[in-house]
């Protein structure tokens, strides 16, 4: 791989959930490390405290820990976040959430936001709820390019949603949006769990993947410190080598089982990255 793990790669915030944002930029650093990717999770980066969020003090606080945010992912699992929903008002207050997430970017030097696909309900219209997904991805993208953001979709696992089981759905939506602007934030566990490999979406997609999740996973599609699940790390790195991706690496260990201990979840994870890296 170009370059250093510690100019390519990146954690999340997410694994600390249960920690100070505090405590996590101190983490950053005793890692070795100096990129996050920056969940917009509680209770560290929330819609919900925006009243009283003074971006620029965040953003600050970030900076003078020496760290940068090439990317901000907001939490769309657990928070009422759902593009795709055939409830107009969830999808009006979905919208809101993630401009919110767009308007901070600009603060924290970062150029990109990720959005996931939404969630397709089961008793509806697939058509539908793709239909509801590209309407808002495109209004995202427009207002994003304002403010010199870029929008990536996310592919995410059956698991949690419907909407992108396999790089045809992905293609898909970029197909239905029509928007060039639009570019992708590719997860390994989602890739694996569609029965593909990560040169399979690089071979497809090419330069418009901005931005890469590393994590190890099994039949169950968990998000696993490397080493501990059944992927091939040393084939995803390669892939990336192969097809001269310089883009953010992020390291997604987001098991509810490693939140007590992130450190040393992070620390397993990096050492074994380090022995596949050269």
């Amino acid at each position: 791989m170009k370059g250093t793990i510690q100019e390519r790669v990146g954690i999340s915030n997410m694994t600390y959930r249960r920690y100070s944002l505090s405590y996590f930029l101190r983490a950053v650093r005793r890692l070795g490390l100096t990129r996050v990717e920056l969940s917009g999770c509680h209770p560290h980066f929330t819609i919900y405290e925006q009243e009283r969020f003074d971006p620029a003090a965040f953003a600050r606080q970030i900076r003078e820990a020496g760290i940068t945010v090439p990317v901000i992912e907001p939490e769309q699992n657990f928070l009422p976040i759902n593009i795709a929903s055939a409830d107009s008002f969830l999808r009006e207050k979905s919208m809101e959430q993630l401009k919110f997430y767009i308007d901070c970017a600009p603060y924290l030097g970062c150029g990109m936001v990720v959005v996931y696909p939404g969630k397709n309900a089961m008793d509806k219209p697939h058509e539908e709820m793709l239909s509801y997904a590209c309407e808002c991805l495109r209004e995202l993208c427009g207002y994003a390019g304002e403010k010199g953001v870029t929008i990536l979709l996310q592919n995410v696992s059956s698991c949690i949603s419907g909407m992108t089981p396999n790089s045809n759905a992905v293609a898909e939506i970029l197909e239905r949006v029509g928007d060039e602007r639009l570019a992708l934030s590719v997860n390994t566990c989602a890739v694996v769990a569609g029965g593909e490999t990560l040169e399979d979406y690089f071979r497809r997609f090419g330069s418009r993947i901005r931005a890469v999740q590393l994590s190890d996973s099994d039949d169950e599609d968990e998000q696993f410190i490397l080493g501990d699940g059944t992927q091939d790390i040393a084939a995803h790195l390669a892939a990336m080598e192969k097809y001269d991706f310089t883009g953010p690496i992020t390291l997604e260990v987001t098991m509810e089982e490693y939140a007590d201990a992130p450190d040393e979840s992070y620390e397993k994870t990096l050492q074994v990255l380090q022995q596949l890296w050269k």
